[in-house]
C-alpha cells in the first residue's frame, strides 16, 4: 500500500495536469472560434466589395443611358441585370463589361425587344440558337434565362474560335455561316468595342 503523501502527491500532478490540459483545450477552441469569426468577416468583406462594384456598375449604366438620350432602365433592373452577368461569366474567358457591351448595342438594355429577324430580349439571341442549348422561344423572354443563354453561347463561341473575341462577338451577331463563309463584316465587333472602352472609361 502506498504512504498517503504519496497517494496525496500522485492526487494533486493529476489535479494539475487535468487543469492544464483543461486550458489548452479552452485556449484551442478559442482560436477556433477566432478563426470562424475572421472567415465570417472575410466573406462580409468580399459581400460588401461586390455590392459596391455593382452599384458603381448601375451608376455608370444610368450615366451611359443618359448620355444617349435613350429610354430610362429602372435602376432596381439594372441591378439585377449586372449581377447575372456577373454570376455567368464567372467561370468564362468573356468580360462582364464586355457582356454590358454587347448588351446596350443588341438592345439598348430593353428586355422586351425583338428584332425584325426574330432575335429575342437583352442580348437578341435567335429563337433556334437558345433551342440548340435547350431553351425555348418563350423563355428567352425572362432577362435572366437570356442572360444565361446567350452567355453560354458565348462562351461556345470562344472554344470554337480558340479565344479569340473578335470573331466570336462578329459569329454573335452575324452567324458562324457567314464567319465561315468570310462573309461576316467588323462593324458590330467595332461598336461593342466602343462601347466597352467608353464604359470602362467611365468606371474609372
Amino acid at each position: 500500500m502506498l504512504p498517503l503523501e504519496k497517494i496525496m502527491g500522485i492526487f494533486a500532478a493529476l489535479m494539475s495536469f487535468v487543469s492544464l490540459f483543461g486550458n489548452l483545450s479552452v485556449a484551442g477552441n478559442d482560436k477556433s472560434v477566432e478563426v470562424v469569426v475572421d472567415s465570417v468577416r472575410l466573406e462580409q468583406v468580399k459581400k460588401d466589395s461586390r455590392e459596391t462594384v455593382h452599384e458603381e456598375m448601375v451608376e455608370m449604366l444610368e450615366g451611359y443611358i443618359e448620355s444617349h438620350h435613350e429610354k430610362k432602365v429602372n435602376r432596381a433592373k439594372l441591378l439585377k441585370y449586372v449581377k447575372w452577368v456577373e454570376q455567368y461569366t464567372k467561370e468564362s474567358d468573356v468580360d462582364s463589361l464586355w457582356i454590358l457591351a454587347m448588351m446596350w448595342q443588341e438592345s439598348r438594355m430593353l428586355e422586351k425587344s425583338v428584332s425584325s429577324h426574330g432575335a429575342i430580349g437583352l442580348l437578341q439571341i435567335l429563337p433556334s440558337t437558345a433551342q440548340s442549348f435547350g431553351v425555348s422561344e418563350n423563355a428567352l423572354y425572362e432577362a435572366k434565362t437570356n442572360i444565361k443563354t446567350s452567355i453560354i453561347y458565348m462562351n461556345y463561341l470562344m472554344d470554337k474560335y480558340e479565344g479569340n473575341l473578335r470573331t466570336a462577338t462578329i459569329a454573335y451577331n452575324q452567324g458562324e455561316g457567314n464567319v465561315a463563309k468570310g462573309k461576316a463584316r467588323s462593324w458590330y465587333y467595332n461598336q461593342v468595342k466602343e462601347h466597352y472602352n467608353k464604359m470602362l472609361k467611365m468606371l474609372k
